[in-house]
């Protein structure tokens, strides 16, 4: 399935979410349901703006772009989760408001059958973006799922708190079951906090052209150990940096007269035997191989 359909899935899945959550949330004035049904409005237009990201980089312009349009991904990606921090942040504040003013009340009946109905749902868009991240490296796929763990988190935490509401609603305590939805507002804001903060903090690594994920270095690193050694090079000078989809390795091997390879043929072949052991990376690879006899030049 292609990254459009996955992300048009996501879009008609959130919106579906925003109608059903703002709804409910005013019918039974419950501010835990609004929040949630807020941030399932909000992912729609962030999944739009995925959408028209992903079809505008892939739109061929190499004559503007001749390196390419992917460091729009990750731009995109930090204003999605920058919008996403500001309304935890918001809601936070008013939960906080809430508590502090005799709390909210709400039917915990009608707010159960809700939280039953969109953690279920939520969990099926979920585990669906998750097979489809599998076998895709898109960065965008990646956000939605991302961003779809922390609705069916949020779900999860609707459904566990009303359902305590529930309960105590039948006991000697039923007056404080006012308290329990911006309770649950307060505590699952602060526990959403730190994901935007995750992305928001990764997206700008990857627009500075940092270097990607430690383990993918290694990987790389010990592939070009294992053509210096194989070839006598004298020394190799290797550079990575991950911009989206795209993945931009430069290596270069510095020679000397008793290096194994030194026609212009054999660094070819090189070339295309180090292209062939990273084809288990499976990111777009911008790969530069290069050759010289002084290190100035590598």
């Amino acid at each position: 399935m292609s990254e459009k359909r996955v992300l048009m899935i996501s879009v008609y899945g959130a919106l579906l979410f925003a109608v059903i959550g703002v709804v409910w949330g005013l019918i039974i004035n419950s501010q835990m349901i609004l929040f949630d049904g807020a941030y399932s409005f909000i992912s729609v237009v962030l999944s739009l703006m995925s959408l028209l990201g992903a079809a505008y980089i892939k739109k061929q312009d190499e004559e503007r772009f001749p390196f390419g349009k992917e460091v729009l991904e990750p731009i995109i990606i930090i204003v999605k989760y920058s919008i996403i921090l500001v309304l935890c942040i918001v809601a936070l504040a008013s939960s906080g408001y809430d508590l502090f003013t005799g709390g909210r009340a709400v039917d915990p009946g009608y707010a159960l059958v809700y939280s039953i109905l969109s953690t279920v749902g939520c969990a099926v868009v979920l585990y669906f973006l998750s097979q489809k991240k599998k076998t895709s490296q898109s960065g965008f796929i990646e956000a939605e799922q991302k961003q779809w763990l922390m609705d069916t988190l949020l779900s999860g935490a609707v459904l566990v708190g009303f359902l305590g509401a529930t309960i105590v609603s039948y006991t000697q305590y039923a007056a404080y079951v006012a308290y329990i939805d911006p309770l649950m507002v307060l505590l699952v804001s602060l526990y959403c906090l730190k994901l935007p903060y995750v992305m928001i903090r990764d997206n700008i690594r990857e627009v500075l052209e940092m270097s990607p994920a430690q383990p993918l270095q290694i990987h790389i690193l010990k592939l070009v150990e294992e053509t210096e050694t194989k070839y006598r090079f004298v020394e190799s000078v290797t550079r990575t940096s991950k911009v989206g989809e795209k993945l931009y390795i430069e290596i270069d091997f510095i020679l000397d007269p008793s290096s194994k390879a030194q026609t212009v043929r054999e660094h070819d072949e090189i070339r295309e035997e180090i292209n062939l052991k990273m084809k288990d990376i499976h990111y777009t690879k911008w790969l530069t191989v290069s050759f010289t006899q002084d290190r100035k030049w590598a």
